[in-house]
């Protein structure tokens, strides 16, 4: 295993600062969708789950996996995707914790899915939006801080969400959207986080526990037996929404819509970026310098890059 592990780390690509490149990105995710043109989510043999609408999430993290990867889109078996994911992907994640996988050396991402055509708000449950993953936030696994160890290890990275309206089988859109145009920076809902539990610690007469929640409150009845959990349950806005005014809205159309939107800044230091014309050409992509509000500051604006695509 150490060995294997030298070998891959001596083969990984690097620029000519020293730095590792990642071993794809977003772009070469959207380039994938659009040659494949799949507007259904992947068939995958032995995935089992009871509940149909988890089970619908799976696929959809199975098809989001498959873009970013590339050579596992045809594999209908999860141990032959799981090779397939461990060339390219440095963490995979569990259905608890953010995120639900790592680009080794790249940007994390996070898949939510939606049912049906609805643009209705996304619940995130106890960890709340995320501008970039860092390494010291307490929602994350530290296998997940551990994951690039062998490379050095990490401090911050870029989060990518992949928002995806599912009905039945078929993929109505697709979202993959920088968390720094989508959310604000970690102290604006650590201080509002913090100041709930603060108050909840002020309540007089009560007994308080350690938790990592909002609160829990220990010893409530007279026999000492009952205990509340203070929860944070966090949610936010469906990109359809908050970019409403960058987008065709026609929310009728057959037409799968794939979304890819990031900073202009963030685009140029994207090393690995595949031709496009072909699709531009086609009609199937079109490619907008546009503008969006600074999510720590809506008073200003984000220079940006919208890549919109029909299939």
């Amino acid at each position: 295993m150490q060995l294997a592990r030298a070998i891959a780390k001596i083969c990984e690509k690097v620029d000519n600062m020293g730095f590792y490149l990642p071993t794809t990105n977003v772009l070469v995710a959207l380039n994938n969708i659009l040659n494949r043109k799949q507007t259904k989510l992947p068939t995958v043999i032995d995935h089992k789950n009871s509940n149909r609408v988890n089970s619908t999430g799976d696929l959809l993290e199975y098809y989001v996996k498959d873009a970013f990867c590339g050579s596992s889109a045809d594999l209908t078996m999860t141990d032959e995707k799981l090779k397939q994911y461990q060339k390219v992907f440095s963490y995979l994640g569990n259905s608890n914790n953010p995120p639900d996988f790592i680009i080794r050396h790249g940007a994390a991402v996070e898949v939510k899915k939606i049912e049906g055509k609805n643009t209705n708000g996304i619940a995130l449950n106890s960890s709340f939006p995320k501008d970039y993953l860092h390494y010291d936030d307490i929602r994350i696994k530290q296998e997940c801080r551990d994951c690039e160890n062998e490379y050095g290890g990490w401090i911050k990275k870029d989060m990518i969400y992949a928002v995806g309206n599912v009905e039945k089988n078929h993929l109505h859109s697709l979202w993959l959207v920088y968390g720094d145009c989508y959310a604000a920076d970690k102290f604006t809902y650590e201080r509002i986080a913090a100041t709930i539990k603060d108050g909840v610690s002020t309540i007089n007469g009560v007994e308080f526990g350690e938790t990592r929640e909002l609160g829990r409150v220990n010893r409530v009845d007279p026999l000492g037996i009952t205990y509340l959990r203070i929860r944070g349950m966090w949610g936010i806005e469906h990109p359809s929404s908050v970019y409403r005014n960058l987008i065709d809205a026609d929310m009728d159309s057959d037409c799968t819509k794939i979304y890819v939107l990031m900073k202009e800044e963030t685009h140029e230091k994207i090393t690995d970026k595949p031709s496009f014309s072909k699709f531009i050409q086609q009609g199937i992509l079109k490619v907008q310098n546009v503008q969006i509000p600074n999510p720590n500051n809506p008073a200003k604006n984000l220079e940006a890059i919208l890549y919109t695509a029909s299939l």
